[in-house]
């Protein structure tokens, strides 16, 4: 009987402390700390991907439904960045769609707030080079995606081919040429990309006069 009394108060003991590590986020198994509050985030991290990813690849998407999915992701970032707040990823994902919002103000403080965490998160850039673009700041658009690609976002078709429209944007074909080269070296079967190729090379742009002029400061 003695021996049942010890085991129970034991018992007690390790449940007690393991709920009260519980209400923290955290609780000891096995001397293994596992962080609810990190397996939270990545929940919420997930779903907003999800939704994302159904506001931009739906097809035939009424204007209504994406603006739907793009809330249902915002509301999903938000609540992982709450959960964990060192998720620099996801700073650049909130500020993205609130760019696709026309929040710009919104979307700049997420991205800078990214950016002062890591300055060479590639993720952060990416959407940085995305919503000034989407602004018609194509200088601020051409540094951000440069940095992008600089450090190694993982989308190398992507970055290279926005890069390609930014440059045209700014009338150097040129370096759109070398941009769009790189996006059909990620994936060399796409169609857009020749087609971008094709123009250029139609165009004869190296032999023109606008080619020799002096480049501006962030083609360096």
């Amino acid at each position: 009987m003695k021996n049942f009394t010890i085991i129970s108060i034991i018992l007690c003991i390790i449940f007690c402390t393991n709920s009260a590590n519980a209400l923290d986020g955290a609780v000891e198994y096995n001397s293994v700390n596992i962080d609810y509050s990190v397996i939270q985030a990545k929940k919420y991290v997930k779903l907003g991907d999800n939704f994302l990813n159904k506001a931009e690849k739906t097809k035939n998407i009424t204007k209504e439904k994406q603006l739907f999915y793009y809330g249902e992701a915002l509301g999903s970032y938000i609540a992982a960045t709450e959960a964990n707040p060192e998720l620099i990823d996801v700073y650049g994902k909130i500020g993205y769609i609130y760019g696709k919002l026309k929040k710009y103000s919104l979307a700049k403080s997420y991205l800078n707030k990214g950016l002062n965490m890591n300055i060479k998160n590639p993720t952060v850039n990416y959407y940085y080079g995305l919503v000034t673009y989407d602004m018609q700041n194509f200088n601020d658009a051409v540094k951000y995606l440069k940095a992008a690609s600089k450090y190694n976002y993982y989308n190398k078709y992507e970055v290279n081919f926005k890069l390609g429209e930014t440059n045209e944007k700014l009338a150097d074909l040129v370096k759109a040429r070398d941009a769009y080269a790189k996006a059909l070296s990620a994936r060399p079967n796409d169609t857009a990309a020749k087609a971008k190729i094709r123009m250029i090379d139609d165009l004869k742009y190296k032999n023109s006069q606008y080619y020799f002029r002096k480049k501006p400061f962030y083609y360096d």
